[in-house]
Protein backbone atom coordinates (compact mmCIF):
# COMPACT_ATOMS: atom_id res chain seq x y z
CA UNK A 1 0.00 0.00 0.00
CA UNK A 2 3.19 2.12 0.88
CA UNK A 3 4.70 1.56 -2.35
CA UNK A 4 1.38 2.50 -4.25
CA UNK A 5 1.32 5.92 -2.62
CA UNK A 6 5.18 6.55 -3.56
CA UNK A 7 4.12 5.92 -6.92
CA UNK A 8 0.86 8.02 -7.15
CA UNK A 9 3.26 11.31 -5.61
CA UNK A 10 5.91 10.28 -8.26
CA UNK A 11 3.47 10.45 -11.04
CA UNK A 12 1.83 13.81 -9.69
CA UNK A 13 5.48 15.29 -9.43
CA UNK A 14 6.12 14.51 -13.16
CA UNK A 15 3.13 15.54 -13.81
CA UNK A 16 3.64 18.54 -12.09
CA UNK A 17 6.92 19.28 -13.31
CA UNK A 18 5.95 18.98 -17.16
CA UNK A 19 3.23 20.97 -16.63
CA UNK A 20 5.63 23.96 -15.51
CA UNK A 21 7.36 23.52 -18.60
CA UNK A 22 4.84 22.96 -20.49
CA UNK A 23 3.31 26.64 -19.69
CA UNK A 24 6.38 28.41 -18.53
CA UNK A 25 9.63 26.54 -20.16
CA UNK A 26 9.33 26.93 -23.59
CA UNK A 27 7.16 30.17 -23.28
CA UNK A 28 8.41 32.85 -26.35
CA UNK A 29 6.53 35.81 -27.05
CA UNK A 30 4.62 35.70 -30.22
CA UNK A 31 6.29 37.20 -33.05
CA UNK A 32 3.82 39.98 -34.01
CA UNK A 33 1.75 38.69 -37.65
CA UNK A 34 3.56 39.64 -41.17
CA UNK A 35 1.89 42.25 -43.21
CA UNK A 36 0.12 41.59 -46.47
CA UNK A 37 0.63 43.43 -49.18
CA UNK A 38 -2.26 45.31 -50.33
CA UNK A 39 -4.31 43.55 -53.28
CA UNK A 40 -6.27 46.67 -55.65
CA UNK A 41 -8.95 45.25 -57.61
CA UNK A 42 -9.00 46.04 -60.79
CA UNK A 43 -10.71 49.27 -62.34
CA UNK A 44 -11.91 48.24 -65.43
CA UNK A 45 -12.71 44.37 -67.22
CA UNK A 46 -9.88 42.90 -69.10
CA UNK A 47 -9.69 43.87 -72.59
CA UNK A 48 -10.11 40.71 -73.97
CA UNK A 49 -13.16 40.15 -72.75
CA UNK A 50 -16.39 40.15 -74.66
CA UNK A 51 -19.24 42.65 -73.58
CA UNK A 52 -22.00 40.65 -71.90
CA UNK A 53 -24.39 39.10 -74.01
CA UNK A 54 -27.22 41.30 -72.65
CA UNK A 55 -26.11 44.43 -72.94
CA UNK A 56 -27.72 46.38 -75.78
CA UNK A 57 -25.81 47.88 -78.26
CA UNK A 58 -26.04 50.20 -81.01
CA UNK A 59 -29.13 48.81 -83.32
CA UNK A 60 -29.75 46.18 -80.89
CA UNK A 61 -32.41 44.87 -78.83
CA UNK A 62 -32.60 42.03 -76.22
CA UNK A 63 -34.87 40.39 -75.05
CA UNK A 64 -34.40 38.84 -71.62
CA UNK A 65 -36.33 38.35 -68.00
CA UNK A 66 -39.16 39.17 -70.61
CA UNK A 67 -38.22 42.60 -71.09
CA UNK A 68 -37.03 44.41 -74.46
CA UNK A 69 -33.97 46.18 -73.67
CA UNK A 70 -33.42 49.17 -74.35
CA UNK A 71 -37.38 49.61 -74.12
CA UNK A 72 -36.89 52.85 -76.51
CA UNK A 73 -34.45 52.77 -79.22
CA UNK A 74 -34.02 55.99 -81.49
CA UNK A 75 -32.35 55.20 -84.55
CA UNK A 76 -31.80 57.75 -88.51
CA UNK A 77 -34.51 56.34 -91.05
CA UNK A 78 -32.94 53.73 -93.13
CA UNK A 79 -31.56 51.67 -89.95
CA UNK A 80 -31.57 47.95 -89.56
CA UNK A 81 -32.41 47.43 -86.48
CA UNK A 82 -32.01 43.49 -84.69
CA UNK A 83 -34.23 41.79 -82.06
CA UNK A 84 -32.27 38.76 -80.12
CA UNK A 85 -33.86 36.75 -77.79
CA UNK A 86 -31.60 36.24 -74.84
CA UNK A 87 -34.36 34.54 -72.27
CA UNK A 88 -34.66 30.62 -72.18
CA UNK A 89 -38.09 31.27 -73.50
CA UNK A 90 -39.66 31.67 -77.09
CA UNK A 91 -41.08 34.95 -77.36
CA UNK A 92 -41.97 37.33 -80.77
CA UNK A 93 -41.29 41.19 -81.73
CA UNK A 94 -44.83 42.32 -83.24
CA UNK A 95 -45.67 45.22 -84.52
CA UNK A 96 -48.64 47.06 -82.97
CA UNK A 97 -49.83 47.94 -86.10
CA UNK A 98 -48.78 44.68 -88.11
CA UNK A 99 -45.94 46.24 -89.90
CA UNK A 100 -43.70 43.84 -88.39
CA UNK A 101 -43.78 40.46 -87.01
CA UNK A 102 -40.69 38.28 -85.91
CA UNK A 103 -42.54 34.86 -86.20
CA UNK A 104 -41.52 32.62 -82.79
CA UNK A 105 -38.38 33.35 -81.64
CA UNK A 106 -36.79 30.84 -79.79
CA UNK A 107 -33.56 31.21 -77.15
CA UNK A 108 -30.92 32.71 -79.39
CA UNK A 109 -32.38 33.48 -82.52
CA UNK A 110 -33.06 36.96 -83.86
CA UNK A 111 -34.87 39.21 -86.09
CA UNK A 112 -33.87 42.56 -88.23
CA UNK A 113 -36.08 45.05 -89.86
CA UNK A 114 -35.10 48.05 -91.48
CA UNK A 115 -37.44 51.28 -90.90
CA UNK A 116 -37.72 53.46 -93.40
CA UNK A 117 -39.90 56.00 -92.37
CA UNK A 118 -39.74 58.47 -90.08
CA UNK A 119 -41.98 57.94 -86.81
CA UNK A 120 -42.69 56.27 -83.41
CA UNK A 121 -43.33 52.43 -83.85
CA UNK A 122 -44.38 50.16 -80.57
CA UNK A 123 -44.13 46.44 -80.56
CA UNK A 124 -44.74 43.76 -77.82
CA UNK A 125 -44.64 40.18 -77.40
CA UNK A 126 -47.70 38.17 -78.82
CA UNK A 127 -47.35 35.11 -76.74
CA UNK A 128 -46.79 37.27 -73.34
CA UNK A 129 -49.14 39.64 -73.45
CA UNK A 130 -47.82 41.29 -69.90
CA UNK A 131 -44.62 41.83 -71.40
CA UNK A 132 -44.55 45.97 -71.35
CA UNK A 133 -44.46 47.48 -75.05
CA UNK A 134 -40.94 48.89 -76.63
CA UNK A 135 -40.54 51.69 -79.20
CA UNK A 136 -38.25 52.42 -81.91
CA UNK A 137 -37.90 56.32 -82.56
CA UNK A 138 -37.12 56.66 -85.90
CA UNK A 139 -35.56 60.18 -86.95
Amino acid sequence: MRTRGIIVLIIIVILLIGGYYLFYGNYSSPTPPQSMPAVTPPTSPPANLPAPATQATGNNVMIQNFAFSPATLTVKAGTDVTFTNQDSVTHTVTSDTGLFDSGNLTSGKSFSFTFQTPGTYSYHCSIHTSMAHGTIIVQ
